[in-house]
């Protein structure tokens, strides 16, 4: 059974005053697991704030949380940072940095290749995702998995699981997201309510980009391209991007598919992969990380470059595998 370190709990039960990180640009697991750590140090009474730099996107505003998540430090430091869901400290964000070399930090994570930033380190390379960590931490401190704490919990569990159809969705995995149902969520309602926040442009611009996907390697390989031209042409952005990845990975005969996205000054990849195909080492190469399966980072060069260069490095990792 994974347990969270000790020295973590006393931590958590001893000290006050908490500032919590979770990485920029937050997907489902990050955000969950920082809103549900809050409600967990809320309920033992401490004074605790949330951080931000990139705040809550757009697609997750279906939630109306009751924290005002900061983007800016506050003016009163805090005693302990936990930072969640960070593979590396530069991951919680450039206003953040000073503040990891001089205080407590708490650093729970799951991500292969974590080095260990933390004051205190937690990282679980095997668990789903960091909000099933938190539900952890909650159980040792004896909080219920009830009301906000559960949902901000089960968000992060069916993010960084597929809705529990990845390899990480662990029987524990599941026995977690069965005790948040028993204290009361209702999944039909959460769901409706999750995959409600689409819009026009965004299927149009999707549309777009599936009918410029492309097979690579003897159709091993899909890749998809978000240009700043669709963007401006079908009035979306990088957060209308989020899951498509996903999509273009279940194409037949496919065992990697790589989405690159246009940004100001470099490309955004992300790469998903199947089986035993390490897309983390891939990503490790050029500065980024993930996991074995789910990986990305960032390429400082120009579309046509960039596709070349992923695409050598992950038809490198085919033939390794």
């Amino acid at each position: 059974m994974m347990l969270p370190p000790q020295q973590i709990v006393d931590h958590l039960r001893a000290s006050d005053n908490f500032l919590v990180v979770s990485h920029v640009a937050p997907d489902g697991d990050a955000l969950g697991s920082m809103l549900a750590m809050g409600e967990l140090l809320r309920a033992l009474d401490k004074h605790v704030r949330l951080f931000n730099e990139s705040g809550i996107p757009q697609r997750f505003m279906w939630l109306k949380p009751e924290w005002d998540i900061l983007r800016e430090l506050p003016a009163d430091e805090p005693a302990t940072i936990i930072v969640l869901d960070c593979g590396a400290p530069e991951r919680a964000g450039a206003r953040m940095a000073p503040w990891l070399d001089s205080k407590t930090v708490v650093n729970i994570d799951h991500h292969l290749g974590n080095p260990h930033f933390g004051t205190m380190n937690w990282v679980e390379q095997r668990t789903s995702s960091v909000g099933e960590m938190v539900g952890v931490l909650a159980r040792e401190l004896g909080v219920p998995l009830a009301g906000l704490l559960g949902e901000y919990i089960y968000l992060a569990l069916i993010s960084d699981t597929g809705d529990f159809c990845f390899n990480n969705t662990r029987p524990e995995t599941l026995e977690m997201a069965a005790e948040i149902l028993r204290l009361g969520l209702l999944p039909g309602p959460f769901h409706e309510q999750k995959q409600s926040t689409g819009t026009l442009n965004q299927l149009q611009m999707r549309g777009t980009v599936l009918q410029q996907a492309r097979l690579h390697a003897q159709g091993r390989i899909t890749l998809i391209a978000f240009t700043r031209e669709i963007f401006e042409q079908t009035g979306t952005g990088p957060d209308d991007t989020e899951g498509l990845v996903n999509t273009v990975l279940y194409v037949r005969g496919v065992q990697v598919a790589i989405s690159l996205r246009e940004e100001e000054d470099r490309i955004k990849f992300s790469l998903r992969s199947k089986g035993s195909v390490n897309v983390q080492a891939v990503a490790a190469r050029f500065g980024g990380g993930g996991h074995r399966n789910a990986a990305g980072g960032h390429l400082f060069l120009d579309m046509d470059a960039a596709k070349r260069v992923i695409l050598d490095a992950v038809i490198e990792a085919l033939a390794v595998s």
